[in-house]
């Protein structure tokens, strides 16, 4: 009779996880092929439960463990041997051994899976409140950007307004510059016709006074040789 779930899949206690999954797909494959056997198939249909309840505890290193210390626990004291009992009664009392270690790791397994969640809630409480921070951090980041942006665009239009002001006054200045050369030009051409009015004047009495004194030597000469004529006539000479 397979006393231990060790016995039911033919390995030992010490056998590693390898030996334990190669002995359990040999059995599996030998029961699987007297399950339609029309005077066998019960019992290898229970024999499969019970090589997959086995390899479920034993292919598991913590329901192994908790299965070995309960075996360890039961087996200290030997006790009476057991009475002879049919392969089905064993393959039940075996089912139940089994179910009893399903019990138990259904516990274990229920806490673990307790615990996965309470983390995976701790996760996804920790991602959003990440998510939340990053949010706000991108918020913050698009309200700096923001503000830079307007900063820039106010800078952008005070310079401008700058270059203008300077361009008119640049203009301004020019226009200035040229009205005062265009005055200088001006006020030059002034200068220069006056100053030739002023030639043309000197030059119309410097004419006037070169006639003037033609004709007053002309006068003085016909003056003069009146009064010769006038003397000759007075004093005739023979």
């Amino acid at each position: 009779m397979a006393k231990t779930l060790y016995d039911l899949l033919e390995v030992s206690q010490t056998a590693s996880p390898e030996s334990i999954a190669a002995s359990y797909r040999r059995l599996q494959a030998t029961q699987a092929a007297l399950v339609s056997d029309p005077e066998r198939g019960e019992d290898a249909t229970n024999q499969l439960i019970a090589l997959r309840e086995a390899y479920a505890t034993l292919s598991d290193p913590v329901r192994r463990q908790a299965y070995d210390a309960r075996l360890a626990a039961r087996t200290a004291d030997d006790g009476p041997p057991e009475p002879a009992v049919s392969p089905r009664l064993r393959l039940a009392v075996l089912a139940v051994l089994i179910g009893a270690c399903g019990l138990g790791y259904a516990k274990y397994q229920a806490d673990r899976e307790r615990a996965a969640l309470e983390r995976e809630q701790a996760a996804a409480a920790a991602a959003v409140r990440q998510a939340e921070i990053a949010a706000q951090q991108e918020r913050e980041q698009a309200e700096r950007d923001r503000r830079a942006a307007r900063d820039a665009e106010y800078q952008r239009q005070r310079e401008e307004a700058r270059a203008r002001l300077e361009h008119e006054r640049d203009l301004a200045y020019g226009r200035q510059v040229s009205r005062d050369v265009q005055r200088a030009e001006q006020q030059a051409e002034r200068e220069r016709q006056r100053e030739a009015q002023r030639q043309e004047q000197e030059r119309l009495r410097e004419e006037q006074q070169r006639v003037y004194e033609a004709e007053r030597r002309l006068a003085q000469e016909k003056a003069t040789l009146r009064r010769i004529e006038a003397e000759n006539a007075r004093y005739p000479r023979y």
